[in-house]
């Protein structure tokens, strides 16, 4: 069977316009998906350490960075390993990962 140009011309069109639709709808989905932070990191820290500080547990937060070394993060330091209190812990606020970290009960030094 024989196609002429134009049936091949729409096909193809057709196809594009298919295409182009997918990317554009999968680009949105994805920026929608992946809430890059929009405040410095440091301003997020100061909005919502307290309310991190009240949860039971919780001894400290501190601006550090992920794994890789350049992904900046929260850290969430818990006195000692508790699921009660690491599920009451987000685990993104304004785009920032939380680590938790258990670093033990923290304690001011005296000063001689």
């Amino acid at each position: 069977m024989k196609v002429c140009r134009t049936t091949r011309w729409r096909r193809d069109l057709c196809w594009l316009v298919l295409a182009l639709s997918f990317a554009v709808a999968y680009g949105q989905s994805m920026a929608q998906n992946n809430s890059a932070p929009s405040r410095d990191v440091n301003a997020v820290l100061a909005a919502h350490d307290k309310e991190l500080l009240a949860i039971p547990g919780v001894v400290g937060v501190y601006v550090a960075t992920l794994k890789d070394g350049r992904t900046t993060c929260l850290k969430v330091m818990l006195a000692r390993k508790n699921p009660e209190t690491e599920r009451k812990i987000p685990s993104v606020i304004e785009g920032y990962v939380l680590v938790i970290e258990i670093t033990g009960e923290i304690r001011a030094l005296s000063t001689p």
